[in-house]
This record gives structure tokens, C-alpha cells and sequence, in this order.
């Protein structure tokens, strides 16, 4: 698993994390890429755009723990846009109920638009 994260220049309020290749159980998957995602949160990140589109198999605990980040955007006023692919992995999401909780669209730009006009709205 690899991962990206920037913070596009024209919504520098908003933090894309891009997940490449499989996101396994352990302290190089779910362990690597969940405790990043709490360590920007931690670091002041509210507005979070989580691209699984270029991600291949995610372990379910993975999911769950994005779940948390989520939890913790919402606690400080923020909120988490995911973007998948059509595929098994958008199956799982629904499985587990992300479409209840928040965005999940199949196209990165939508996906920090939509995010940044959530943190103007939030006035940030």
C-alpha cells in the first residue's frame, strides 16, 4: 500500500489522503494508513477527501477504523468525503454502511468540491 496526501492548492482547506494497491491487516495497511488518517486529525485536519479509487482489496478493519476518523472530522465540525470505484470495494462501503454516514462518490474532483464548499458553509 502507498499513499498520498496533499492539500489541492485552489481548496487548501480540504486534505485528499490517495490510497494505492491493497490495504492489508497489520502494521503496513490498516495499522499505517488509519494512524495517519488520526495523526491529520490530530494535526488540525477537518475536511477530508479519502480516494480508494486507485486501492485494491481494503481489509474491513480498515474501513471500520475510517469510520472512527470520520467520527472525530464530525466531533471537531468537520467531515470526510470517500471516493471508490465501482467494484467490490464500493460493495463493502455499502455493506458497512457508508453511504448512511457520509459521501461516497467515483470522482476525486466532485469529491474536494463538494468537501470544500462543506468547510466555506462551516465558514473555515
Amino acid at each position: 500500500m502507498e499513499t498520498t496526501i496533499y492539500q489541492p492548492e485552489e481548496h487548501p482547506d480540504v486534505t485528499v489522503v490517495e490510497v494505492h494497491g491493497d490495504v492489508e491487516c497489520g502494521e503496513c495497511g490498516t495499522e499505517r494508513l488509519c494512524g495517519l488518517m488520526h495523526n491529520l486529525v490530530d494535526g488540525g485536519d477537518r475536511w477530508m477527501v479519502v480516494d480508494l479509487s486507485g486501492a485494491g482489496a481494503v481489509h474491513e478493519r480498515a474501513l471500520a477504523d475510517t469510520m472512527a476518523v470520520l467520527a472525530r472530522l464530525r466531533l471537531k465540525g468537520g467531515d470526510m468525503i470517500v471516493v471508490s470505484a465501482p467494484g467490490d470495494l464500493l460493495k463493502s462501503l455499502r455493506t458497512m454502511g457508508f453511504h448512511d454516514l457520509t459521501l461516497v462518490l467515483d470522482d476525486v474532483d466532485m469529491a474536494v468540491q463538494q468537501a470544500a464548499r462543506k468547510a466555506g458553509e462551516a465558514g473555515d
